[in-house]
């Protein structure tokens, strides 16, 4: 990507510019379970909040352990958010963020907006009703809900880099679904994040359009597309840092056809780079995220990180 395209993606994003301090602190008693110390923490975002969200880390040892942030997906389950990927509710299958600590990470799982602790207020729509309303104060405003997420998971990259146990500052992060593109954009815009792992959600938004699909409204950049440019750009700048792409070839959410351009994309800049880090993994499944897949994901975070 040309540094006025970049340039352009960030006009349009409209990222705070002056972050709060996170102002970490610890809230209620941690506990210790399948191998791993759960610990509720919460920190400042924009508009004079405070988050809560789990952070996870493995339950003996003194560490320091590399620093995960975990994603968790859509799929209209607005009641769960970062809990279930912190292994507090849920299908097993979505617990990677409990999967990763206990397998040597420390892992911060936040709710995005809209999710967990995000969901709405009494008197207020909920549920889709809640994120379209959401999406529509953004667009007020003269922003998106893209931005404000990212402003939100800025601040939440800052915490997980000053929490006592993240090794050497280093801060990667891994989504599933609508998860995956979020960190696909976090990537892009946040130096900070030195590797970035994305499941069974990329795909070219342009194709995804074309073949009738909603796109999530938390990965919408109104005027992307009029630029030229689309997901595969996004992914392709996050190189020269370690990037991982993993998704089922029977995904009918993000399909072969819209995935498909986007590797190549990725290939294509990676072979102008003189050394690259990049796993492909394409697997027999659908949108699923295979646990024996989580596994293989924490061993190539390590390699990547240790």
């Amino acid at each position: 990507m040309r540094p006025d395209q970049r340039e352009a993606i960030l006009h349009l994003l409209k990222l705070d510019p002056a972050l709060p301090e996170h102002g970490l602190a610890s809230e209620g008693v941690p506990f210790v379970g399948d191998g791993v110390r759960r610990q509720r923490i919460s920190y400042a975002v924009p508009g004079g909040k405070r988050l809560t969200a789990w952070i996870l880390r493995p339950a003996t040892g003194n560490g320091p352990w590399p620093g995960v942030l975990a994603l968790h997906p859509h799929g209209d389950r607005f009641h769960l958010g970062g809990d279930e990927v912190a292994g507090q509710c849920g299908q097993r299958e979505h617990h990677y963020g409990l999967a990763l600590a206990a397998k040597g990470f420390v892992v911060l799982c936040p709710d995005l907006p809209c999710f967990g602790n995000q969901q709405a207020p009494p008197g207020m729509p909920d549920g889709r009703l809640w994120e379209q309303h959401c999406l529509s104060r953004a667009l007020a405003h003269g922003r998106s809900l893209l931005a404000e997420t990212l402003d939100q998971l800025r601040c939440a990259v800052a915490a997980l880099i000053d929490f006592e146990k993240t090794a050497d500052f280093q801060v990667a992060v891994i989504g599933y679904g609508m998860g995956a593109r979020t960190a696909a954009w976090l990537a892009f815009v946040d130096s900070r994040v030195s590797a970035v792992w994305m499941h069974a959600g990329l795909g070219q938004q342009r194709i995804l359009l074309d073949q009738g699909r909603l796109l999530p409204r938390h990965n919408l950049l109104p005027g992307l597309l009029a630029l030229g440019l689309d997901q595969a750009d996004l992914v392709a700048d996050i190189l020269p840092r370690p990037v991982g792409i993993s998704f089922g070839k029977g995904d009918r959410i993000a399909t072969g056809e819209a995935v498909a351009p986007l590797l190549k994309a990725l290939n294509d800049r990676a072979a102008q780079i003189e050394k690259t880090r990049i796993a492909i993994w394409e697997g027999d499944y659908d949108h699923r995220f295979p646990i024996e897949v989580q596994a293989r994901i924490a061993d190539q975070l390590h390699a990547w990180m240790g």
